[in-house]
This record gives structure tokens, C-alpha cells and sequence, in this order.
């Protein structure tokens, strides 16, 4: 009888190692290879602000992502958010798989109040937000009392300033009144509206978007959706950290909420004309007219009615004398207004959610920050925030993803601290592929108060993003960026910091470059620009 041959002994499986990673919803995840999807970013040209809309597939089985619609006004352009919204509607079919709000912002969310008929015409599958705009999460509610609080005394200071005698406190008001101009605080004289009623509306048309999926992001959040294959979303920001979106304190306790409070008591004696006293008089309620007088940045025994004719008279040629102006600090107490309006500013933009999306056939990335400044962009680097992907050898990081970056959707607007230097531009690596995009209206910019503080482009940050790009920066305002000497007109006088920025022979290389560019992998239209990643 013959033997019977024993069956070789199967291999010992090796043991994997648990990997572990933050998967927010979707599929199974997907590893390299494969065919590349094509992206068509759209930047639209509306001035001072951003609306962007991505197509995923363009010409195929398109999928479409809005990310935000605002302005502060365009004079170079002068597309309006009309035509924006019109574009959009005729290129989505009136569908979007995916609208994003970054931050409360009116030049990246005006559109959804301005236009809100047009868009409502759209329907919309999903909405992400980032967790500060979530009405459930406590420390959220914490920051947004922080907003109110400081929005609405500065709000009454930049009345107050505005209404001074002197050109240095109507100028301070002025700058202060700009700044408000993010939350659509367009007439701080105008004391019946509430501090950004008209942003917060608009927020919320974005967030009640009827039949869309509304969902909340922390930093390290992966999310795979199952509408779109072949992407990974990587959440980076805003920090979950009070420190890091620039601690404004506890309400009613930190320094800084006194200093606001104070703020609002100071604006309120110099808008009513009367000296402390007489209008802690008109202050019907004894806990209000007690916190009023607490908060006075001086005591009211030492204060009087300038308006009073015996004041006028006995101090007329000391106190009041031409001569003696720099003896007066009546108004003084206001001028902090403007750090804290910058303040207020900064950790909004902090608030930010910022997306780095990877096209996995590939690993390129398209980064979109919004406008997180420093506080966020550092916060992207700590150790929490990493991804462990199965088949990948070494977890996903922030230095991962700026290094396959190709498209840099510059922050703010291209201002000087919206765009980190080591932990951020220097760690983009792909300098033959990195294309920057800068949503921006330089002579709107510069048109605000003080006149030709608001510098964007940043005169050194601009000049880097071209080194790294070698010349594919694109504004919208412009276009393709040029020497200041190629400028015309009224534009001249727009560009004429830059001139000196690059030596000819760079200009030259540069222009080279987008030329090759021009057509193909961008395409420049009077409404949009198009970024194409094939």
C-alpha cells in the first residue's frame, strides 16, 4: 500500500502589531496605487476674501467641496459675490457634496448672508466645522462669551474714539472700526445692532443647511468619505488649547476681562458727554451703576464735566490751552482699543479649521489653512497630532504633509503671521510642483485704516513664496505675480513696495516658469483661477 505523502506545514503567520489611528467615518483605508484622480481647485476673485470650490474628477463623476464665500470689497476686479454664486450654482448642478465654514470671519462667510437666496438653491450633503462652532462643546461656548464681551466694548470704545476731539484718538477709532469690519461690524456709531449679528447669521446658515450631515473637528481627525475614494482629510487645526487660540482668561476673573470691561465703562462716560458721576446717575440698576463705577479707569472724584462753562472758564488757559493738549488724557484710556482689536482678530483667525487633503494614489496634498496664524500652525507639530496608517511604515505627521504639499492656499491673505516659517513654508519640500494661491485685494488691503498698515502680500513672505514656488504664486487680484515695474495705472502705486523685491534675472526666471504653467496646470479667467493637479 502506498504511503501517504504528509501535507507541508503551513508558515507561522507573523503577528502584526495593533495599529491604531483616528478614523472619524467611512471606509476601509486605502493604500497608495492606483489611478490619480484629478483636482481642479477654483479661487474666485471677489477681493479681500476667500471662496474656493475643489472639484474632485473634473469632466468624470465630479464631487464637488465649497470652502467658504466673503469679502471685504474688490477694487481691482470687481467681480461680485452675485456672480460668485451664480458660477457656483452652474457649476455644481446646485449639488455640493461638501461646504465648509473655516472661522467666523466676514470675508469668508459675507457670501451665505449676502447671497443666502442663491445658496439656499443649492443642495448640500455635508457640512464640516471646526469644534469652536460647535454648541455643545463647553469650551467653545467659553471663547464665544470671550468674543462677545470684548466685540461689543470695542464696538462702543470705536464710537467713543470717533466721536474725540483729537486726531491721534479719531485715527486709533478708525483703525479699531476696520478691524471690527471682520465681524461685520461695518458702524460701531450705529449702537442698536448687536456685535457681529449679521456674522453670526451667516454661520448659521451654513450650519442648518436643511438634509446635510453636520459634523465637528478636533486636530488629528482622519476622515475617508465614503462619497470620495482616494482622499484622506487630515484635520490640523484649530487647537484644542485655550493658550494657543491667545488665552483671552476667564470670564470675569482675568485681567485681561477687566481691562475690557473697564474698556466699555471708559467708552460709555465719554458717549454719554458726562463726567463719571453724573452718569453713573443714569444707571437705574445698583449692581450695574456699582460695576460701572468699579470699572473706571479712573476714580470719579477726579474726574469733571469738560462741557460744564465754570470748567471751561476756570481752566482755559491751562487745562484746555492749544499748548496744553499733551496734559489731557481724557481719551487715553480708549487708545488700548486697537492692541485689543488686533487681539480679538488674532484669535479668530486661530479658531480656524485647517484641512491638509492627500490625493492617496500619491501622497500630494492640498493645504488649506484659512487664515490660522502662528499659535496654530505651531500646534499642528505636537505629538498627539499624528495619524498611524495600516501599510505605512512611519506614522503621518504635520512635517509628513507639508513635505508632500503641492498646493499652499496662503494664509490671511499672504499677512506676515499667517504663515509659519520653520514649522511651516521651509517644510514644503516639492519646490518643482508647489503652486501658492493668494485669495487678495492689496489696494483694499492697503486702503484701511491706519492707511498702508494692512500689508498683503507680506513684502518677505512674498518674495519666499516665490523662491519656493519658483514663481507659480498666483494672486487674485492680479493674477500671476509680476515685477512692480509691469504694473499700470492705479496698480503702480499698489505695487511699488515690491519694486527692489527680486533682481531682474529672477523676475525672468519666475515669469518662465508660469509661463510654462499658464493654460495648463493654471487657468486665468476675469471671474476665477483655476489650479489644476493631474
Amino acid at each position: 500500500m502506498p504511503r501517504r505523502r504528509k501535507k507541508p506545514a503551513r508558515p507561522k503567520r507573523r503577528k502584526r502589531g495593533k495599529v491604531t489611528r483616528k478614523v472619524v467615518r467611512g471606509r476601509r483605508p486605502a493604500t497608495q496605487g492606483g489611478a490619480a484622480m484629478k483636482v481642479r481647485v477654483r479661487m474666485y476673485r471677489q477681493g479681500l476674501g476667500d471662496c474656493f470650490l475643489v472639484t474632485f474628477d473634473p469632466g468624470g463623476n465630479e464631487k464637488h467641496m465649497m470652502i467658504d464665500c466673503g469679502t471685504l470689497g474688490a477694487s481691482t476686479t470687481g467681480v461680485k459675490l452675485a456672480q460668485v454664486a451664480a458660477d457656483i450654482r452652474t457649476t455644481t448642478g446646485d449639488h455640493l457634496d461638501l461646504l465648509i465654514g473655516t472661522h467666523e470671519h466676514w470675508d469668508h462667510v459675507s457670501g451665505f448672508d449676502g447671497q443666502k437666496s442663491e445658496f439656499a438653491k443649492i443642495q448640500v450633503d455635508n457640512v464640516w466645522l471646526a469644534w469652536t462652532e460647535n454648541p455643545e462643546d463647553d469650551l467653545a461656548k467659553q471663547l464665544a462669551k470671550h468674543q462677545q464681551d470684548l466685540g461689543s466694548a470695542l464696538g462702543l470704545a470705536s464710537r467713543a474714539l470717533g466721536a474725540a476731539g483729537d486726531e491721534a484718538s479719531q485715527s486709533i477709532g478708525a483703525a479699531v472700526e476696520d478691524l471690527l469690519g471682520f465681524f461685520d461690524v461695518g458702524d460701531p456709531l450705529g449702537a442698536s445692532s448687536e456685535f457681529k449679528e449679521n456674522l453670526d447669521a451667516a454661520m448659521h446658515f451654513v450650519r442648518q443647511r436643511p438634509g446635510a450631515k453636520v459634523e465637528y473637528f478636533k486636530p488629528g481627525a482622519l476622515i475617508e468619505p465614503d462619497w470620495l475614494p482616494g482622499f484622506r482629510f487630515y484635520v490640523l487645526g484649530p487647537p484644542y488649547n485655550e493658550d494657543s487660540l491667545n488665552d483671552l482668561g476667564e470670564h470675569g476673573s482675568s485681567e485681561l476681562y477687566h481691562i475690557t470691561a473697564g474698556l466699555r465703562a471708559a467708552a460709555g462716560q465719554r458717549v454719554s458727554g458726562l463726567n463719571a458721576s453724573r452718569h453713573a446717575a443714569t444707571i437705574a440698576n445698583h449692581e450695574e451703576r456699582d460695576a460701572f463705577e468699579r470699572e473706571l479707569p479712573f476714580d470719579a472724584r477726579f474726574q469733571f464735566q469738560t462741557e460744564d462753562a465754570r470748567i471751561q472758564q476756570a481752566f482755559r488757559k491751562s487745562y484746555f490751552a492749544d499748548t496744553e493738549a499733551w496734559r489731557r488724557v481724557d481719551a487715553d484710556w480708549l487708545h488700548l482699543s486697537a492692541d485689543l482689536a488686533l487681539q480679538l482678530d488674532n484669535a479668530t483667525n486661530n479658531t480656524s479649521l485647517v484641512l491638509a487633503i492627500e490625493r492617496i494614489a500619491d501622497g500630494k496634498v492640498l493645504l488649506f489653512p484659512a487664515d490660522a496664524q502662528e499659535g496654530s500652525w505651531v500646534s499642528w507639530h505636537a505629538a498627539a497630532v499624528q495619524w498611524n496608517i495600516p501599510g505605512n511604515p512611519d506614522p503621518v505627521n504635520a512635517k509628513t504633509l507639508l513635505a508632500n504639499t503641492v498646493f499652499y492656499k496662503v494664509g490671511h491673505h499672504s499677512s506676515h503671521n499667517a504663515t509659519a516659517k520653520g514649522k511651516g513654508l521651509e517644510l514644503m519640500e516639492k519646490d518643482r510642483e508647489l503652486t501658492a494661491f493668494i485669495p487678495v485685494d492689496r489696494k483694499v488691503a492697503l486702503g484701511r485704516n491706519p492707511k498702508g498698515s494692512w500689508k498683503m502680500p507680506a513684502r518677505p513672505l512674498y518674495r519666499r513664496l516665490l523662491e519656493k514656488c519658483q514663481g507659480r504664486v498666483v494672486r487674485s487680484d492680479i493674477g500671476w505675480a509680476v515685477p512692480p515695474d509691469q504694473a499700470t495705472g492705479a496698480q503702480k502705486d499698489v505695487e511699488k513696495e515690491f519694486v527692489g523685491m527680486a533682481t531682474a534675472a529672477e523676475w525672468a526666471a519666475w515669469q518662465t516658469e508660469q509661463q510654462a504653467k499658464d493654460g495648463a496646470e493654471v487657468v486665468i479667467t476675469k471671474q476665477h483661477i483655476d489650479y489644476f493637479l493631474a
